[in-house]
């Protein structure tokens, strides 16, 4: 026991550490929050069985036997690429890899309560281009306005209550959303800044013989940031700054069906309310820097569909994979090379494997986004908003490569 102590205060810090991520997901969404749910591509809010789906559907952990200590990472290998119709083919050159550590502890009050947190990040963002990438804010007079480094570095601390009633139970919890720092550079202003804001979550499970279904939800969350804008690069002024980002909401439903002790499959559909996702206004007070800095999305709502499968190989040895298909938020009319995204697709395959009370758990995930081609746009006039102008006119791939390692003990 003072062994799975140690354990969870080493993970706890591990895990309030700074978080990023790569935009591979519906916008900048991280759907990928535990091990277990990586292997079968998130399909997971309705599985009473796994403790992989804790994080994903909190009203899972009433159906847990005993005490659960779930620690993983989930390692990206990001591939952005763009051909530019004006410019020079370039290869987004944030982090090669990209390492994402979740955390999701609970335990039994009584037969009807349950208690348990969760940390992790289910929001991320990291592009960087270098200069000339995109030569249409070159040749138009606007260069030190290209776009440079986009980053979200966030965690989600997400502590919850459940009450189980027969085969019933519901869950609610607070979300804790901190965003560390968020980087919005262009070639020649740097802007930087942080801020704290709560949401809250909502979590249904029913379990009756074969079938279960789940259902999760979390409200949006509009997080104040403060702090700079630098254009000391091209000889102006650094001053302080404020903005406003807004979380969507996650809306997950499904429904799991047992064919036999040894077989088990999950459908999920889950949207997310990227309407709230629409302008980005930075005030600040530097001259000669438009006041505010606004940069235009204008997102809908995104629909995912989840499947996953699990098969019993051995009473020690689970079998997982899935799949799944995400919409894009963002239509031509607002795009932007700082979140280059596409419809996509997800593969995975995983394994869990029991030893003397501790569950080791792999994945695999292969994501590939639709190639996207932008343009013709409207011509770029600087220093206006560029999004959905002729500066981000090309071609874009995007794939990555995940590997999520886990460790859930009981206690």
């Amino acid at each position: 026991m003072h062994f799975k102590t140690r354990t969870l205060q080493t993970s706890a810090l591990v895990c309030c550490s700074v978080i990023s991520v790569s935009s591979f997901a519906s916008g900048f969404r991280l759907p990928e929050l535990s091990a277990a749910g990586t292997a079968l591509s998130n399909a997971v809010v309705a599985n009473p069985e796994l403790p992989g789906a804790l994080p994903y559907n909190p009203a899972t952990m009433a159906f847990q036997k005993q005490g659960e200590l779930i620690v993983g990472t989930i390692i990206i290998k990001p591939d952005i690429s763009v051909k530019p119709n004006s410019g020079n083919d370039a290869t987004s050159q944030g982090k090669a890899n990209i390492a994402v550590p979740n955390m999701f502890v609970t335990n039994h009050i009584n037969t009807a309560w349950s208690w348990g947190i969760g940390i992790n990040a289910p929001f991320g963002l990291e592009t960087q281009w270098k200069a000339g990438t995109f030569d249409t804010f070159a040749t138009s007079g606007g260069a030190p306005f290209e776009p440079e480094k986009s980053k979200i570095e966030m965690l989600n601390i997400n502590p919850n209550v459940a009450y189980q009633l027969g085969n019933t139970s519901i869950a609610l919890g607070i979300d804790d959303y901190q965003v560390r720092k968020l980087t919005f550079n262009t070639q020649g202003v740097l802007i930087t800044g942080n801020g704290q804001d709560y949401g809250w979550n909502i979590g249904l499970l029913h379990a009756q013989k074969n079938w279960s279904v789940g259902l999760s939800y979390r409200s949006s969350v509009k997080v104040k940031l403060e702090g700079f804008v630098d254009g000391t690069p091209i000889g102006l002024a650094l001053s302080a700054a404020t903005a406003e980002i807004e979380f969507p909401s996650l809306f997950q439903i499904g429904a799991r069906y047992k064919f036999n002790d040894k077989l088990a499959a999950e459908f999920d559909i889950e949207q997310t309310g990227w309407s709230s996702f629409d302008v980005i206004d930075v005030y600040h007070s530097s001259p000669g820097i438009s006041n505010p800095v606004s940069r235009a999305s204008n997102w809908d709502d995104a629909i995912a569909y989840r499947m996953g499968a699990t098969y019993e190989l051995s009473p020690t040895n689970q079998l997982r994979f899935g799949y799944a298909y995400d919409e894009t938020p963002g239509g031509d009319e607002f795009f932007t090379a700082r979140i280059p995204g596409n419809d996509r697709q997800t593969l995975s395959i995983g394994l869990g494997h029991e030893q003397a009370g501790w569950t080791i758990e792999f994945a695999y995930m292969y994501v590939k986004a639709d190639d996207r081609s932008i343009g013709p746009s409207p011509a770029y006039i600087p220093p206006d908003d560029p999004n959905g102008s002729s500066a981000f006119d090309g071609d874009y791939k995007l794939s990555a490569h995940l590997i999520g390692v886990g460790v859930n003990t009981h206690f």
